[in-house]
């Protein structure tokens, strides 16, 4: 098995401003990365992060997309627009989104298939709560999150990310151990072979996300299976989110090495 090229995507959630946007955008000026990095920032300022980023190798995202394609759905946004003004990719199915606002693994399904169909790439976001996990379940509740939200899901010369964030360590400053992780994230890949069999499951990006900083980055995408990572709170200081970015960078390059 080759080691898959890591992955870094920030998550501003409800936070932000131009202020942090340019901070942002200052920070990666001149530099180049061999890994894969996004942003996904509120929708209001996907245009002005898109602009600031047009001959920049960052790709932009969304904290989420509509299950509709259109219609009189206020306050929605689709797939298609998102990819319209410039999107690459879009979270889908994020621990805030199915606790605060009751997504569920049926709207993740037709989200990752209305993303797949305009050309977004989702990541669809799974994890336990700190209940599920002392009830020993957590392999309960991530085989029916991914069996769920990837049913039907044609990813023929397409690409698809999942995203491992246990709740319990979200906010919290309490990460998994890398050796935890992984072995949650090697299930996650068992059961990619089971839904996309095992050729195109090892391409698949599993990426971790549950109180991410610069201190535990390189250990967490050092392991087998954790192919880059989900960043919160980390990532709203652009001087801390691109040194996370850098040891991506260093990974990436003894991969290729």
């Amino acid at each position: 098995m080759s080691k898959r090229i890591p992955i870094v995507v920030a998550n501003w959630k409800l936070n932000g401003g131009i202020d942090l946007l340019c901070a942002s955008v200052a920070a990666f000026i001149g530099k180049h990365f061999s890994t894969k990095i996004a942003i996904c920032p509120p929708y209001i300022y996907m245009r002005d992060m898109l602009n600031f980023l047009q001959h920049s190798e960052i790709i932009v995202g969304s904290q989420n997309v509509s299950k509709f394609g259109s219609g009189a759905y206020t306050g929605e946004t689709s797939a298609q627009m998102l990819k319209d003004v410039g999107a690459g990719l879009c979270l889908i199915g994020h621990s805030e989104r199915r606790q605060m606002f009751n997504e569920n693994d049926g709207s993740c399904q037709i989200k990752v298939n209305r993303a797949l169909a305009s050309g977004l790439m989702p990541i669809l976001c799974i994890g336990e709560n700190a209940q599920q996990r002392e009830a020993g379940i957590t392999n309960d509740v991530l085989f029916r999150q991914m069996h769920d939200g990837l049913a039907d899901t044609d990813i023929t010369d397409k690409e698809i990310c999942v995203a491992y964030e246990p709740v319990w360590a979200i906010g919290t400053g309490q990460a998994a151990s890398p050796e935890d992780a992984q072995a949650v994230h090697a299930f996650i890949r068992q059961e990619l072979c089971v839904i996309y069999g095992a050729e195109r499951a090892e391409k698949i990006h599993i990426l971790y996300g549950g109180s991410v900083n610069k201190s535990n980055a390189r250990e967490l995408m050092s392991q087998d299976d954790i192919d880059g990572l989900l960043v919160g709170g980390a990532s709203l200081d652009p001087n801390h989110f691109i040194e996370i970015c850098k040891q991506a960078e260093i990974l990436a390059e003894e991969i290729e090495a």
